[in-house]
């Protein structure tokens, strides 16, 4: 009797001490830096996206809803004036107010380095009127104002400011669910239960990201139960997941636009070899002869397994800007051929395409399905995959003539890519920031510009549509290939729902 109570009163002290619970997530690619406003890439958005919080956030279908402001008003076209809320604590301690608000914005806007500089292209300046209310003035009228704001996460001016770029990169400090720990990178980033969170503590004590980057391995971690959910579910193993009577599947249309971009703005390029010794690429016939001489729904259906849309503009269905009218065109090998000879190029030419080998999903496959549909008109590619470590600051530095990417309207807009990717590369007015392929086209530039400050929707639309039409259809700027399907497994004994955005918020998992 006296040990059965020992043993009672045992259980009893553990369950009021609690058991730590620790959510395990297998991810495909990991965080290519610990500071938020570094790098724009959806995984490690995706990761920092726990540590940090923005003014406004979107929800798990991408509709926007208070954050660090709890209210927001637009008394005139140009001023947006925000509440803060108070009592929330970064996770050393300070205290948030508004300081912190305009220290971040300066920082986005006015550093070199930033990777958000296009999201706040059109702000002109932060105002604080008290330590916890803020005044935004914008250029112009500014339609997707708040939809910009979920890009931005708020710094602790009092620790950041005046250290290293580096130091800012190793030691994220934000006012997210979760505290930074230990970040391995490559392999793992560790964070713990921010018991103090202003939306109340974590359910989850510790979360553990690990970078499992080969599809095997990633496969295998929740098949054995080492991790709770895996992203990127490889499309060969989709059967072994589905019929696994432990583990939930799921499929969520993506937002994420897989293409190919060229060099257009060198007379010579350096991986390009031809007869002429002339970049190919400036000739808009060689443009539409690759979009022609690729079999992407080959591609679909082989390498992707089905899981892929093919794509013939920027923007998905759900996203704003999209264009009903605009269609992928069908493969036609003849018509590529005659487009290369009227191009000066009969017998084709050499190139090499660099591609990532471990961010989106099946990519070193997709830069090979690529290289064996233009060697059968004539074009040799070599195809260059590389970890996206090295790949992303190549291609930063233009040091590439052909190029496969991919990129997320993840604010639900299409302003994203058309800011981003689309227009001329402009560093003083933030546009271009990742037009790699520097494409540039003047009456481009002006409808996204006149876009951006157009107050009225429908005719906002119209200058978005005009936009990719002149870049996709008139000057062939960009090859689309297929919108990504975002794929997940998880343990049944978590409850997880996948997101629009494709980010994994540990505070929503159960």
């Amino acid at each position: 009797m006296k040990k059965i109570s020992i043993a009672l009163a045992s259980l009893a002290l553990i369950g009021s001490l609690g058991v730590a619970k620790t959510l395990k997530v297998g991810i495909a690619s990991g965080a290519y830096t610990m500071d938020p406003q570094a790098f724009n890439e959806t995984a490690t958005n995706s990761i920092l996206s726990n540590i940090f919080d923005p003014l406004v956030r979107f929800d798990a279908n991408i509709k926007v809803h208070p954050d660090l402001a709890v209210s927001w008003s637009n008394p005139k076209p140009t001023e947006w004036i925000l509440k803060l809320r108070k009592g929330v604590k970064f996770h050393n301690g300070n205290t948030f107010n508004a300081d912190d608000v305009i220290f971040s914005f300066d920082r986005v806007k006015n550093w070199n380095k930033s990777g958000f500089k296009g999201k706040v292209s059109m702000f002109d300046k932060v105002e604080k009127i008290d330590d916890y209310t803020v005044k935004f003035i914008t250029k112009k009228a500014f339609p997707v104002f708040l939809r910009k704001l979920t890009y931005i996460n708020i710094l602790d001016k009092e620790t950041v400011q005046g250290k290293s770029d580096e130091w800012i990169g190793l030691h994220p400090i934000g006012t997210g669910p979760y505290k930074f720990v230990l970040w391995r990178k490559g392999d793992q980033i560790k964070l713990k239960a921010n018991k103090d969170y202003w939306m109340g503590k974590p359910k989850f004590d510790d979360v553990i990201f690990r970078v499992l980057s080969n599809n095997a391995t990633r496969t295998a971690a929740i098949l054995s139960g080492e991790v709770d959910i895996i992203n990127r579910v490889p499309v060969v193993d989709v059967n072994r997941i589905k019929n696994n009577s432990k583990l939930n599947f799921f499929i969520k249309p993506g937002l994420r636009l897989i293409y190919l971009q060229m060099d257009q703005f060198r007379e010579k390029s350096p991986y390009v070899k031809t007869p002429d010794g002339k970049n190919p690429f400036l000739n808009v016939n060689v443009r539409r002869a690759l979009y022609y001489g690729i079999n992407e729904d080959a591609i679909v259906k082989y390498i992707m397994k089905g899981f892929a849309k093919p794509a013939g503009q920027f923007h998905p269905s759900v996203v704003v800007g999209y264009d009903p009218t605009i269609k992928r065109v069908k493969y036609d090998p003849k018509k590529a051929k005659e487009l290369l000879a009227k191009a000066g190029y009969p017998n084709g030419f050499e190139v090499r395409l660099d591609a990532p080998n471990n961010r989106y999903i099946n990519d070193a496959q997709i830069a090979q399905a690529v290289a064996s549909s233009l060697a059968k008109i004539g074009i040799k590619v070599k195809v260059n995959a590389t970890p996206k470590s090295s790949f992303f600051p190549r291609t930063a530095k233009q040091d590439t003539s052909f190029f496969l990417i991919g990129w997320a309207s993840s604010d639900g807009d299409g302003s994203s890519m058309l800011d981003g990717v689309v227009h001329s590369k402009d560093d003083k007015k933030g546009y271009g920031r990742y037009n790699n392929g520097k494409f540039s086209d003047a009456r481009v530039d002006k409808l996204i510009e006149e876009s951006d400050a157009n107050m009225n929707p429908k005719d906002r639309v119209k200058q978005m549509r005009e936009a990719q039409r002149i870049a996709l259809i008139e000057d062939q700027g960009f090859i689309p290939l297929h919108f990504q399907v975002d794929i997940y497994a998880s343990s049944k004994k978590v409850k997880f729902t996948p997101r629009t955005d494709s980010k994994i918020w540990a505070y929503d998992i159960k």
